[in-house]
């Protein structure tokens, strides 16, 4: 499974979805007269003067959109695995490439490493009540089931160095897959 899912993510990568364009972030905010309703294009640009765009992701003073997901329990990409097991404790599996840990019957992970630093991060949650976040949390935005429930978006961050993405299989006990992983 890990298999098929690292070579669709091989795929996607290879054509990346484009990341969104992050708006130009304007200095000062024009005050509402009283009593009045923004209109929906007027709160959309209100709400990207305040600092956020419209799917929850941040912005930087020079419009650079900050991912959402950023760690997973602690961990980021480029930490190296020292800090990872300080972090995420004694893996189940251990090796100079790779830590498995098991946290539970419902959560997984994965840490992938290359020269000693985190290259990527998958977090497997399996069953319907694992606990797994919602992708709006993850990637900004909802994603459209597949007819047979499946899921899956992926999100670049070039700013940022990697790229998430959100992916869930059919079935009726589905499996949550999130990776993190420095991109190329």
């Amino acid at each position: 499974m890990v298999l098929i899912f690292a070579a669709t993510a091989a795929a996607q990568e290879a054509s990346p979805t484009p990341p969104v364009p992050a708006p130009t972030p304007q200095t000062g905010t024009q005050p509402q007269p009283a009593n009045t309703e923004a209109k929906p294009a007027e709160a959309a640009s209100k709400t990207m003067r305040e600092g956020t765009t419209p799917v929850g992701e941040s912005v930087a003073a020079k419009g650079v959109v900050k991912p959402l997901y950023r760690e997973y329990k602690g961990v980021q990409i480029g930490m190296s695995a020292e800090d990872v097991r300080a972090k995420l404790g004694k893996p189940q599996e251990k090796t100079n490439a790779m830590d498995f840990y098991v946290f539970s019957d419902r959560e997984r992970a994965r840490v992938y490493y290359q020269d000693g630093k985190a290259s990527a991060i998958i977090a497997t949650y399996l069953g319907k009540q694992s606990g797994a976040p919602a992708p709006l949390a993850v990637i900004g935005t909802d994603i459209e089931a597949k007819p047979d429930g499946s899921l899956y978006q992926m999100k670049t961050y070039p700013q940022g160095g990697y790229w998430v993405a959100y992916s869930r299989t059919s079935g009726d006990s589905p499996m949550d897959i999130i990776t993190m992983q420095k991109s190329r």
